[in-house]
C-alpha cells in the first residue's frame, strides 16, 4: 500500500503562525500535543500505562483553513497536532486504529517546519524498513494514508539522526460516534 504525497500543498503557511495559535500540552517527553475539533469531544489514546485522554479545543484559524481545503476531498472532523521540538522527539510504531475512527476514510497528515521522515510497514514486520516505505515530509507537505491502511499497516516518525529544528504535524481524521 502506497500513501499519496504532495510536497508543497501548504508551503505558503508560516510555521510560527501555527506555533503561536496552538495551545500545546506536554503529556509525554516524546512531543507536545493538541486535539482540535468543531464540537467538544474527548479522545483517548494508547493503552495501559500510556493511556491519555484529551479534551478537544476549537480549531485554530490556520488549522481551520487547512481543514476547509481538505474537506473539498473528504469529510474530516478532527485534527490531532504533534510538535516535535528536536531530533530526539519522535512517534513510535503504531496504527491509528481507534474504534471511533472511520476506517473507510483516508487520514491526512500535513507537516510544517523541519523536514522529518515518516516510515510505514505491515503490522508484524521487523527489520529494516525499505526506502520505498519511507517518505521525507517537507514543510507544507500533504501525506495521505488511504482508507483501510490502519488495519494492516503501522507507521512512525523516527528519531532524527542529526540535529533538527521543530516540526509540527497536523493529522486529520474522520471520527464517528461509537455506541
Amino acid at each position: 500500500m502506497k500513501p499519496a504525497y504532495s510536497p508543497d500543498t501548504f508551503a505558503h503557511i508560516d510555521f510560527d503562525t501555527i506555533m503561536s495559535e496552538v495551545p500545546w500540552v506536554q503529556r509525554t517527553e516524546a512531543r507536545k500535543e493538541c486535539f482540535q475539533s468543531g464540537i467538544p469531544m474527548d479522545y483517548t489514546y494508547g493503552s495501559g500505562r500510556g493511556v491519555r485522554t484529551y479534551s478537544s479545543v476549537p480549531y485554530t484559524p490556520t488549522v481551520q483553513a487547512v481543514l476547509d481545503f481538505l474537506n473539498h476531498y473528504g469529510e474530516y472532523n478532527v485534527c490531532f497536532l504533534n510538535l516535535y521540538e528536536d531530533k530526539k522527539q519522535h512517534l513510535g510504531w503504531h496504527a491509528d486504529d481507534s474504534p471511533s475512527m472511520d476506517h473507510n476514510h483516508a487520514i491526512a497528515v500535513v507537516s510544517f517546519g523541519e523536514p522529518r521522515y515518516i516510515w510505514w510497514r505491515r503490522k508484524g514486520t521487523k527489520g529494516v524498513v525499505p526506502e520505498e516505505q519511507r517518505q521525507l515530509l517537507a514543510h507544507g507537505s500533504l501525506f495521505i494514508m488511504p482508507p483501510g491502511m490502519q488495519k494492516d499497516w503501522e507507521h512512525r516518525i523516527p528519531k532524527h539522526d542529526r540535529e533538527a529544528g521543530p516540526r509540527i504535524s497536523l493529522t486529520f481524521r474522520r471520527w464517528i460516534p461509537v455506541g
